[in-house]
């Protein structure tokens, strides 16, 4: 499980937390956009920040599936999951 660790609120200056997604296990993770300075601009094809227990993962979230950056080659490439979504839902802007 993986909640983000502050909530959306007017005039905030943290991305805005964007959804949510069960995986086949139950866990329910949160997501954001990933801030501009995020891990130093690295893998820019991967947009979203999913929170998790440990911490945060860069990730691509899409409607049934999220691509979730799980750690670094020795080269530098992410070493990528595959998680398959259930129950995905997206919060409205306020």
């Amino acid at each position: 499980m993986g909640l983000a660790s502050y909530y959306n609120e007017p005039n905030m200056s943290a991305p805005r937390v964007l959804g949510c997604f069960d995986v086949r296990d139950g866990a329910r993770f949160e997501y954001s956009a990933r801030p501009v300075d995020d891990r130093a601009g690295a893998w820019p094809e991967f947009p979203h920040r999913v929170f998790t227990c440990d911490g945060d993962r860069a990730a691509l979230v899409r409607a049934t599936v999220a691509y979730v950056v799980v750690d670094e080659t020795p080269d530098g490439a992410p070493a990528v999951e595959k998680w398959m979504l259930r129950n995905a839902r997206t919060y409205a802007a306020r």
